[in-house]
């Protein structure tokens, strides 16, 4: 995980009371589908590209 996202747990578990450990195994099915977008956007790129080649009508290729 990176620092931004483990600071963020450290906020989690100081305003819920919680155990870090609980907080990270809750947050841990976000983290599994961040992960899984990752690949799926690296495997097609056409999907993070559709949107501003729409907008600025750039050419496909």
């Amino acid at each position: 995980m990176a620092l931004n996202d483990e600071f963020n747990l450290f906020i989690l578990q100081g305003l819920t009371g919680h155990p870090i450990g609980r907080v990270a195994i809750a947050a841990l099915p976000f983290f599994v589908l961040m992960c899984v977008a990752v690949v799926i956007i690296t495997a097609f790129p056409q999907i993070a590209l559709w949107l501003p080649s729409a907008l600025f009508d750039l050419p496909k290729g």
